[in-house]
């Protein structure tokens, strides 16, 4: 099978399973609100969905499927096993109850995001030698995200423009350049992880919670351990040699190892990463938690930090390759842990689509870098002196 037959077979799988979460997803809702009632006065008689037109104090106002209208009582109205009236919002209602108050502040919480993520990039390229400054750095992390969440061509398509930007900004190690972007996108999942963990072991009581940051914990440790393994002198003793000059372009492979076994030298600038990784994703998380709140969704009994585990989860999973920017994954994930518990389908569908529109907000910035290139100045920021010791961490 040749590459371009291969990557049309591979863009038509991710169409067809894109389709297929969006769809599971999506299951069940509905635009308008509906209202399950008895056909008569009566607890056994037979129970009827119609949508629902109006809704007063002692009954309510709804259209059949044949368009006709009537009133029903509120006695009528059928209830849940918890004793609450069946009637199921719409996602047009969850937009028009939406509180204008917590939106704005999902986007103020959600303004430094970048800005982290710019320094983050910094730190990580001047652990190869490669001195960015932190305003490039910004911007390159600004053009990313403007290909991740406007073009939604998938969550790797902006790494791929990062890296070409970080590759330009140096003459002899473009090779480290590119593995960096990479193995930051690594230390963002860490960050990731570390507030799932802390969300679960640290804050809550609920046992799904728990379960979920034991197993981010886990996750961490062993992604620690894997990278102590990787850079083990032992390994670097062996694998250049035995391994890695085995496989196709040996020269570029061997070099993104010692790149990666580079960062053990500067445990402090990694650490540090690490740490604005966790606070950046705790601003982020923290956003989007605000626009649960603008939806009216269920924080009772403290399930607060239940949003903080369960929203990141759902961008773990949007984060693997399988459709464009997660689409139809993360929404199926909120499903599955919010739903029943803390909120209706359409609440949980209209906060996975607030989140899209807040980060697509904060992408918008990335058009001038992208659009007029605003990447890069001439003849700035290129390789440092190898000579010159590293010891700042910011």
């Amino acid at each position: 099978m040749s590459a371009s037959i291969r990557k049309r077979v591979t863009f038509l799988l991710r169409l067809v399973l894109c389709a297929g979460f969006v769809t599971l997803a999506i299951r069940g809702v509905t635009i308008h609100d509906h209202v399950s009632f008895h056909a008569a006065d009566s607890p056994d008689a037979k129970v009827i969905v119609a949508r629902l037109m109006e809704e007063r104090t002692n009954d309510v106002v709804v259209r059949r499927d044949d368009g006709t209208e009537e009133s029903v009582a509120r006695r009528r109205i059928a209830e849940d096993e918890g004793g609450q009236e069946m009637i199921e919002r719409g996602l047009l209602t969850a937009f028009q109850q939406t509180d204008k108050f917590y939106v704005l502040l999902a986007i103020v919480i959600f303004a430094p995001v970048t800005l982290i993520q710019g320094w983050r990039l910094r730190i990580m390229m001047k652990a190869q030698d490669i001195r960015i400054p932190l305003w490039e750095c910004i911007k390159i992390s600004y053009g990313g995200n403007f290909l991740n969440y406007v073009f939604m061509i998938g969550t790797t398509s902006g790494d791929v423009f990062k890296a070409y930007c970080a590759a330009s900004h140096t003459d002899t190690h473009k090779t480290e350049a590119v593995a960096t972007i990479f193995l930051d996108r690594l230390v963002g999942l860490v960050g990731l992880l570390m507030v799932m963990a802390t969300a679960g072991l640290a804050f809550s009581e609920d046992p799904i919670v728990r379960r979920i940051g034991a197993v981010a914990f886990l996750v961490c440790v062993l992604l620690f351990v894997g990278l102590a393994v990787f850079t083990a002198n032992w390994l670097r003793a062996i694998a250049p040699s035995s391994l890695i000059a085995r496989l196709p372009w040996a020269d570029h492979f061997k070099r993104v190892f010692e790149a990666t076994c580079r960062l053990t030298k500067h445990r402090g600038m990694v650490f540090g990463a690490i740490a604005l990784a966790a606070i950046l994703q705790t601003f982020a998380i923290g956003a989007f938690v605000a626009c649960a709140r603008a939806l009216h969704m269920d924080f009772s009994d403290g399930k607060l930090w239940d949003y903080f585990s369960y929203i990141a989860t759902g961008h773990v999973v949007a984060a693997i390759p399988i459709s464009a920017q997660g689409l139809g994954t993360m929404e199926l994930t909120y499903k599955t842990l919010f739903l029943g518990s803390h909120g209706t389908l359409s609440q949980l569908l209209c906060l996975a689509i607030w989140v899209r529109l807040l980060q697509l907000v904060w992408a918008l910035p990335g058009a001038a870098v992208t659009l007029v290139g605003g990447w890069r100045k001439e003849g700035e920021a290129l390789i440092a002196n190898p000579e010159q010791p590293i010891s700042d961490p910011g």
